[in-house]
């Protein structure tokens, strides 16, 4: 009687630890998909890229709304002004103003390079959703401080990585580091977070730096200058007609 007690007794507790747990790790998948998004967003990145054979500097504009829509717009260097990207729920497009040509980016592409960078279009555009796109797990024996989150395409998702490992300040619960891996579970490159910052009332990283760990001498840096969120954007801001017209 006494053993039958003491189940009765752990069992909602075992539960009640399980839907904690599920609680914490959708909060952070939330908390990842809404870092520099929000509804609606606003900002001006500088973006260093650098490989063994060259390296260049870009000035980039993007707006988001929700999770559906993206704009990036290149301000700078001269040579490349206008460039833009544009995201519309599934789609996406780039278009080039020199030539006055829209390019429709076909899903196959979406984890192709961005500009030459090391980040690829879906990191760009977030096409996936770490809350939806992935399933998500506590990896076992963290770093002290920190929360480490291992992140499982869904057999739907449109993603190549096998596995991302994310770790967050325990704190804070803003991201640290992102370790991802191939399909031949390589560890394939890392996202380290960095700088963080109070841009429009809301504490985050303000760099990113991506290291490809299979491609020696590559390294994309990403620093955030001017972040606005939850601003009355209209949708019409990101249509085909605006992206090729320019603001």
């Amino acid at each position: 009687m006494r053993t039958l007690l003491l189940i009765a007794l752990c069992l909602p507790l075992s539960v009640m630890a399980e839907e904690v747990k599920t609680d914490n790790l959708t909060r952070l998948s939330q908390k990842m998909d809404r870092l520099y998004r929000s509804e609606s967003s606003q900002g001006m990145m500088i973006m260093e890229i650098k490989t063994p054979d060259f390296e260049r500097t870009l000035k980039i504009e993007v707006w988001s709304k929700g999770m559906d829509y993206t704009l990036a717009r290149i301000h700078s260097p001269r040579k490349e002004k206008g460039v833009s990207t544009l995201k519309r729920k599934n789609e996406m497009w780039n278009y080039l103003p020199k030539i006055k040509k829209t390019i429709r980016i076909p899903a196959s592409m979406m984890m192709g390079s961005w500009m030459g960078s090391d980040f690829t279009n879906d990191d760009l555009m977030r096409e996936s959703s770490w809350e939806k796109d992935y399933t998500s797990s506590e990896s076992k024996e963290p770093p002290q401080g920190q929360i480490c989150v291992d992140f499982v395409p869904k057999p739907s998702a449109a993603v190549n990585w096998s596995k991302v490992v994310t770790c967050f300040d325990a704190k804070t619960d803003l991201p640290l580091s992102q370790d991802f891996y191939d399909e031949k579970q390589r560890k394939a490159r890392q996202m380290i977070f960095e700088d963080v910052k109070t841009l429009d009332g809301r504490e985050m990283p303000t760099k990113m730096i991506l290291k490809p760990l299979l491609k020696e001498g590559n390294v994309t840096i990403v620093r955030y200058e001017e972040m606005k969120f939850d601003l009355d954007l209209d949708e019409g801001l990101f249509s085909l007609t605006r992206l090729q017209r320019g603001r």
